[in-house]
């Protein structure tokens, strides 16, 4: 993966479209080292999903001296909402991908990502921009309602090996100040215990007693587990579902590209594989294919150099790793607006994981119960 970030451009931070003229561009594609001659005369914006937090847009830029640059790009930037704005600003998202591309992606030489020209953010007021490499002519967006094949978790959890092992308890992690500051992750897992009730006073009638037993003994132990952590430790995506990775749909890209890296921190292995396939597919896919795929993703990490990883350690951290779907959306699904759509995919996810966590007895695996 070739890297080409830009200098000290801080100025160039832009908080919506009206920002990102032609000369914006140039001067960015310039600072990156991607416009070696000539201008960008014309950007044409649409918009692009960008998510809950952010926004984001495509760009179909034209040049003075034809093709002389990128085709298209993506320029990811704060939300619109003024509230999701202050979350993600309390919770440092913004800060938290700007710095995984300019300090964590260039240590990650066979990641497939999208290749970042700028990443700059403004601390004191969370405004940020990225500029990415557009992909969408060679992928498709994973969905938060797809169900992946066998070959495509295979896949996906192949890619997870290329971003965790090159870093596996690597002195690395803890060299990187903002990476090894506990305190987002704690205030997160600390907060968790008291999304549980309003959870179950908006979704418990519909939700399956046992789950509810689980959720009841495990929720308020949330600060525990994650202070429990121990090596081997690995960077953690945070997030790694469906919907936040690129399936390739040509001969010449990448099988899956992984994106969004707004959760990223320090952690056991377990986490991201076991989220990803409890998050994917069925119940009854996931018990299918879950040994198989996840045996695929060992000998992947094992073939990537990592040592002293044995498969009843990775199946061990596989199964405490569930606990964490069940923590991040009981912990905080009571927040998500409610709608039938919304009500619709939390219940699912929600069946989905705590059934998963309950077939691996996740919570024994993790030591809580």
């Amino acid at each position: 993966m070739d890297w080409i970030l830009g200098g000290d451009v801080s100025n160039n931070i832009v908080n919506g479209v009206e920002g990102m003229s032609a000369e914006w561009f140039t001067t960015v594609l310039r600072d990156a080292g991607a416009l070696p001659a000539g201008r960008v005369d014309h950007a044409e914006l649409e918009p692009f999903g960008g998510g809950v937090m952010t926004s984001m847009v495509r760009a179909k830029l034209s040049y003075a001296d034809a093709g002389a640059g990128p085709a298209s790009l993506l320029v990811k930037y704060p939300s619109d909402d003024e509230g999701n704005r202050g979350i993600a600003q309390l919770m440092g998202l913004y800060e938290l991908e700007v710095r995984f591309y300019r300090d964590v992606a260039p240590r990650l030489p066979r990641l497939s990502i999208p290749r970042c020209h700028f990443a700059e953010v403004e601390e004191q007021t969370g405004s940020f921009t990225l500029v990415l490499e557009d992909c969408s002519a060679n992928t498709k967006p994973g969905t938060l309602l797809s169900t992946l094949s066998v070959d495509e978790c295979a896949a996906a959890l192949g890619e997870l090996a290329n971003f965790q092992a090159p870093l596996w308890n690597s002195p690395v992690l803890t060299e990187i100040a903002w990476l090894k500051d506990p305190t987002r992750t704690l205030g997160i897992f600390d907060a968790i215990p008291a999304g549980l009730e309003p959870f179950l006073a908006r979704f418990g009638n519909a939700l399956d007693p046992d789950h509810v037993r689980m959720f009841e003994a495990v929720l308020p132990l949330a600060g525990k587990w994650v202070r429990s952590w121990r090596e081997p430790t690995v960077l953690q995506h945070g997030e790694f579902r469906s919907g936040n990775i690129l399936l390739g749909t040509t001969a010449d890209a990448p099988a899956v590209t992984m994106i969004d890296f707004q959760t990223v921190r320090i952690g056991i292995p377990g986490v991201d594989p076991a989220y990803f396939m409890g998050g994917s597919m069925p119940v009854d896919d996931r018990r299918k294919m879950e040994r198989d795929v996840v045996r695929d993703y060992h000998a992947r990490l094992l073939s990537a150099g990592v040592k002293g990883f044995s498969w009843d350690d990775c199946w061990k951290s596989y199964r405490e790793g569930a606990m964490y779907g069940v923590y991040l959306l009981v912990g905080m699904a009571g927040q998500v607006e409610a709608s039938e759509r919304n009500d619709r995919v939390i219940l699912g996810l929600t069946q989905q994981l705590a059934s998963m966590a309950m077939d691996l007895d996740a919570p024994k695996a993790a030591g809580l119960l």
